[in-house]
């Protein structure tokens, strides 16, 4: 809940730019996460509780320190995690992207294993509420994927959400994930085709979380990482495709898709053996 406590520090530089969000330094050691004024004033408290339940597990994740108001909104204290994100690094160094995505790969290993904490909404929940609002399909395709989510593995791991290589700070003890606002219990294989959509690149938007990203170096990452969690995928490799289907229909109730076509296409191709589908997925089979 948001404190009572009047904020005696003033928000300080702009530290990193989100989606929703903008992220400023506050005191020694700290940073604020301000959401925009079109993003609702329940998410900062319900992102901070969901971080904190993360918090508990033996998951690198800054902690929460409070949660305040920033020019009348509420807005999240975290401890300020020293580092630069992994897709900085990426960027910086080229030849390094295939040892990061085997690392990203390993960040997401972690999650997984850390156990489902209590405080945490199941993916097949969430995933539902957010297909329900893709109003580009029409409400018989969302009352189809609806039911396509029903049909697929529930699991009960420990979901980021939305890893990505600009969601992974790179400290001095390792890679540390942030922004676990979309954290719940579920699939991993539903985790892993999440990133895996985040992580393409269309060529004709530059994607808003990967800053100065080419389709080349998008296509190394994304391959990199897949191979690297092919244990998971292989076993389930008929229901791939499927499962991708769910995560692009999700994926476009929040608008934040540098490309919905091609999410739309993954939808509309969901039980079509294309040539692009057979590239992504026959390798698992």
């Amino acid at each position: 809940m948001p404190s009572d406590r009047p904020q005696r520090m003033r928000v300080g530089e702009l530290v990193a730019v989100g989606r929703t969000s903008d992220v400023y330094e506050f005191g020694s050691g700290a940073v604020v996460k301000v959401p925009r004024p079109d993003v609702p004033d329940h998410w900062a408290p319900l992102e901070a509780a969901y971080a904190q339940a993360v918090g508990a597990l033996d998951v690198p994740a800054p902690s929460v320190i409070d949660v305040t108001q920033v020019d009348g909104r509420n807005a999240i204290v975290f401890e300020r995690i020293e580092g630069r994100s992994m897709w900085a690094h990426m960027c910086d160094a080229p030849e390094q992207v295939e040892s990061l995505a085997e690392l990203l790969a390993a960040t997401h290993r972690r999650i997984f294993e850390a156990g489902p904490p209590d405080g945490l909404d199941g993916m097949r929940d969430r995933s539902r509420r957010k297909i329900a609002e893709a109003d580009r399909l029409s409400a018989g395709e969302r009352s189809e994927a609806a039911q396509l989510l029903d049909e697929l593995p529930v699991g009960a791991a420990l979901l980021h959400g939305d890893l990505h290589p600009g969601n992974v700070l790179m400290t001095r003890d390792g890679p540390v994930p942030i922004d676990w606002f979309d954290a719940s219990i579920g699939h991993p294989v539903s985790d892993i085709l999440r990133s895996s959509l985040l992580l393409r690149g269309s060529g004709r938007v530059e994607p808003p979380h990967l800053p100065g990203a080419d389709v080349p170096t998008l296509q190394r990452v994304h391959d990199t990482y897949l191979a690297a969690m092919s244990d998971f995928l292989s076993p389930v490799a008929e229901l791939l495709p499927r499962w991708e289907a769910v995560k692009a229909v999700s994926r476009l109730s929040e608008g934040g898709h540098p490309d919905e076509d091609e999410l739309l296409r993954i939808w509309v191709d969901r039980d079509a053996d294309t040539a692009e589908g057979a590239r992504r997925w026959n390798r698992f089979r």
